[in-house]
């Protein structure tokens, strides 16, 4: 008699349900469009964001990569600054990275002793490097050094 009982609720409140489903359709539509509009703006932020991070993090690993290219070849005997400068905007260039500056302590590598700590500085801004040209991050300057003994 329970089991009785229990399934004609079940049924008398499916078929109210299934009454209620067909009145609320409209105002599901509706709901769905608030929703839209409160989660759009957040999920665009969250999109725009990553990929300005992603364009900071590529310049960041440019840099990186120039930096170490420039003390490898500053560090070889017989190098100069100015054969070490070339090599790291070779690479500055292949990433196409603009508005960099490479920077040598001591300022002249052909007259570093042997043993003698050669460091490289080069940096770059995100302005002009970014996909969103640095607005989301503006006037941000990446500084990278490497720091190599001479041969």
């Amino acid at each position: 008699m329970m089991f009785k009982y229990q399934s004609n609720s079940i049924r008398k409140t499916a078929h109210r349900n299934g009454a209620g489903l067909r009145t609320n359709a409209a105002n599901r539509k509706g709901a769905a469009l608030v929703e839209l509009a409160v989660c759009l703006p957040v999920l665009m932020i969250l999109i725009l964001g990553s990929i300005e991070a992603t364009g900071a993090i590529f310049v960041r690993q440019a840099l990186t990569t120039a930096a170490y290219e420039a003390a490898r070849e500053a560090s070889r005997t017989g190098a100069t600054t100015a054969t070490a400068t070339a090599r790291g905007q070779a690479v500055l260039d292949a990433r196409r990275i603009q508005n960099s500056t490479i920077s040598f302590t001591p300022a002249d590598v052909a007259a570093a002793t042997r043993g003698s700590l050669i460091t490289i500085e080069v940096t770059a801004t995100l302005n002009g490097n970014s996909p969103f040209t640095g607005r989301v991050i503006p006037n941000q300057v990446n500084r990278v050094r490497t720091v190599m003994v001479k041969e």
